[in-house]
């Protein structure tokens, strides 16, 4: 009888963790959900964002901080958010809009970012002969020419969203 208690419980404890990895979104990836959460946060998050974006005030400065792994970017937020009594605040934000940290929302901010880019560079370069497409690609940024293939498609099949909420952001909605 105890054996099958053990099993009871071994198995419901593997049942709950896995509903809890199934309740975790997926923040790494350009879907439809991960891209209305990322719509909703923004407001919320400005604030944060303009204490974050301070820690870096020219393009290398931006460009190293990116290089860096997500655990050290998440390390140094949480830093300067502490330093500037912020951290309870953000927390709470990436809490309620089911991110893991402000770096997390922040990377897949560039993820989207750079993919509308790269969306926008291969229309042009479509309508540029072969000279002007060179020109083009060494003046585009290493970051966008690597965007894949499929960040590019998820931006094509939802450009309309994207745009409205552009719009409606601009407007202050």
């Amino acid at each position: 009888m105890k054996v099958i208690h053990v099993f009871v419980f071994v198995f419901l404890y593997c049942v709950s963790l896995g509903a809890q990895a199934q309740l975790l979104p997926d923040n790494k990836t350009l879907n439809k959900q991960s891209v209305q959460r990322w719509m909703q946060t923004n407001r919320d998050m400005e604030p944060i964002l303009q204490v974050v974006d301070a820690m870096h005030p020219t393009d290398e400065a931006i460009k190293a901080f990116e290089a860096l792994p997500a655990v050290e970017q998440d390390a140094k937020i949480h830093a300067v958010l502490a330093e500037k009594n912020m951290l309870t605040t953000a927390n709470t934000i990436t809490a309620r809009h089911g991110w893991k940290s402000v770096g997390e929302y922040m990377r897949l901010s560039t993820k989207l970012g750079n993919s509308i880019a790269a969306y926008f560079l291969l229309g042009d370069l479509g309508r540029v002969n072969e000279e002007q497409k060179k020109a083009l690609r060494e003046k585009a940024d290493p970051a966008v020419l690597a965007v894949p293939e499929s960040d590019i498609a998820f931006v094509k099949a939802n450009e309309k969203t994207l745009q409205q909420y552009i719009q409606a952001y601009g407007a202050g909605r």
